[in-house]
């Protein structure tokens, strides 16, 4: 009797090892944020959904520029061109960019070159089409006469590269 508990218990025990597995860990999965540009407007909320970044050549310098608009530029006009002298991750200030923006009413403001609160950085920067462009930006800008100026903070950008 004592000799078939211990055989009873043996195969219990084998089942259940043969029965548990190892399952691989599980790992999360990338979150891919939206392709967007989103900033306020002083305290409004903009985003910008149709975006690009790309590489262009003014003159003989090296530039990156980001891009953002609204799917209906017909309705909504708002849209910002932010154009940095280079093409690697990192931070950029004062003379270093330039910037336009087109308010929902049509309204242009561009930056002034050496602001010293305009502040761009690329957190990740890939030079490939279709790679991953990401960052954050503060940009003041102002009307063509000066007498109505916009910060645009708390800016965030996240696009792929075109060209």
């Amino acid at each position: 009797m004592k000799n078939n508990t211990l055989l009873f218990s043996f195969i219990i025990l084998a089942s259940i090892i043969v029965s548990c597995n190892k399952q691989d860990l599980l790992t999360a999965l990338p979150v891919e944020e939206p392709l967007q540009v989103s900033f306020k407007q002083d305290t409004v909320p903009v985003s910008l959904k149709v975006t690009q970044a790309r590489k262009e050549m003014i003159g003989n310098m090296l530039v990156t520029a980001i891009d953002g608009k609204m799917p209906d530029s017909i309705i909504n006009k708002s849209n910002l061109i932010i154009r940095v002298t280079g093409d690697s991750a990192r931070l950029y200030t004062n003379t270093e960019i330039f910037a336009s923006y087109t308010d929902s009413l049509g309204n242009s403001f561009s930056s002034e070159i050496g602001d010293t609160i305009n502040t761009v950085s690329f957190t990740k920067l890939e030079k490939i089409i279709d790679g991953i462009v990401s960052g954050s930006f503060t940009i003041r800008v102002s009307n063509l006469t000066k007498s109505k100026t916009i910060i645009l903070n708390n800016g965030k950008f996240n696009t792929k590269m075109i060209e």
